[in-house]
Parts: C-alpha cells; structure tokens; sequence
C-alpha cells in the first residue's frame, strides 16, 4: 500500500526540494507543546516513579518523548536525520534529560548493534510517533520495538496517511489521483498477526504546531509536498486559502506490553 504513494520521478525532478524532507522545528518541543496531554500521559503512566527510562524511535526534534521529563530520566533518541538528532539533544540538554542520540533507521540500527555485540540497551518504554506509514515491512519493525521494551510500547498515528491531507491539491494542480490507504485499522492487523493484542485509543490531536498555522509557512510546507516552485506562491496560496488541507483531527494511539523481561541487566 505504501509503494503506491511514490511520486512519479518527473513531478518530483520539478519541485524546489525533496517532497518527503522535514523542517526539524515542526518536530521539536515548543510553546504549543503539553506535556499533560492524554498522548503523553499513557507512556507516563508506565515508567517508573523515578529514573524511567525511554527510546524515542523517530524522535525527530524531541517533541514526542521529551516531555515525559522528568518521569524520564534517560531518553535514547533514534533519527535517520542528523539535524533532527541535532535539535533533540539541545533540548534534551536544555531540559537537563540524561539523552544519547543514534543515528540510523529503524530496526536497521538494533541489528546491526547485536551484530557487533554491542546490542541497544533495554529500556522500559519505546514511543513511536507518526512513524507507522514510512514502514513498508511493519512486522521487523514492530517485533524490534517490542524486544527492547521493558514494560510497553506507545505508538501514535494517523487513522490514514499523513499525506491524505494533500490529496485534493494533488488532484487540482496535477491531475492525479492519490491513494487512500493504509489506514490505522491495516497497522492493527499487523499487530494481531504477530499475536500483539494492542490497546486502541481515539484521542483528539495533540495541538498544532503553530508553524502550521503560520500562513506563509504552510505555502512553503505544500510547495514541498506538491513539488511545485515558488513562482506559483500566490495561486498556492489562494488554493489553501478556499481549500485548506485536510489535516488529521484525531490521533490513534497503539499501546502494548514490552518483551523483555524487567529483571533483565
């Protein structure tokens, strides 16, 4: 299903910049971030009173693990994109958070390290946030992120692709029909699969970053992702205007127990 989201190779040769990049402050801890929101408080409520510890697999800038502070006490963050790394350590460092960083993708990285005998160290809750749909091969994935949690793992995803939200500007400035799925539902039968009975929760959507709501960045934000050029802003800017995208509304959070034993070393 996800193969069937590439972009034909002479739309994306078009565009400014890589369709499928990220600005690193969209995925970092700011001023519209919770720390008390619903999301958060159900990997809280696993970790220890004191010294829990955490992966953060796709941490981008922090904004998924970090405010689990200072319930937290060590977080472990995983990017394939070093300035994301870059920006989860300074503000792991600005909130005094023990925090190592490793760069690579996921589960690339944890079979690589048990195959230089130096596998990740447990820990006893894995968060994984808007991850989901840039994983062709879920079950790896998921079994790896199972193996290394202690007590659980918490994952939180979109009922459908993220970038559903740009299938309609899709049509009108190409023509071209996007897909529809996968959805949440399909990521949970990859669960029963593997005999993981998840808990399922609906949550209202964490607050938006207000670099979303900035109007101006949200032209840039679909010039990337509809690889056009800049010299159509005004035109891109009148389409958001009568036709905004469809951004999600609500979040699904996946919760599972963790598959190491908690006396583990």
């Amino acid at each position: 299903m996800l193969a069937s989201w590439a972009i034909p190779d002479e739309i994306v040769a078009r565009g400014e910049v890589p369709p499928w990049s990220h600005d690193p402050d969209t995925f970092a801890m700011d001023d519209t971030t919770d720390a008390g929101d619903p999301v958060f408080e159900l990997a809280r409520e696993l970790l220890p009173l004191e010294g829990g510890t955490v992966l953060d697999v796709g941490c981008g800038g922090g904004r998924s693990s970090l405010p689990l502070y200072p319930r937290a006490r060590r977080i472990i963050g995983v990017d394939s994109n070093r300035a994301m790394l870059d920006r989860f350590a300074a503000s792991a460092e600005s909130l005094g958070v023990e925090h190592r960083e490793i760069e690579g993708r996921w589960p690339d990285v944890a079979v690589e390290a048990e195959m230089a005998g130096t596998p990740l160290e447990r820990v006893d809750v894995v968060v994984c946030h808007h991850v989901f749909f840039n994983v062709p091969d879920l079950e790896p994935f998921v079994v790896a992120l199972t193996a290394v949690a202690r007590l659980g793992v918490v994952t939180v995803l979109p009922r459908r692709h993220p970038m559903s939200a740009w299938n309609a500007a899709w049509k009108h400035f190409w023509n071209i029909d996007r897909p529809l799925g996968p959805t949440s539902d399909d990521a949970v039968a990859v669960l029963h699969a593997l005999g993981i009975e998840p808990e399922v929760i609906e949550l209202p959507r964490p607050a938006v970053s207000r670099h979303a709501e900035d109007p101006a960045a949200l032209v840039r934000s679909a010039r990337r992702r509809l690889c056009l050029t800049s010299d159509r802003d005004d035109e891109l800017a009148e389409w958001l205007r009568v036709d905004p995208p469809d951004f999600m509304r609500e979040v699904v959070v996946l919760r599972w127990p963790g598959g190491l034993d908690h006396e583990g070393p």
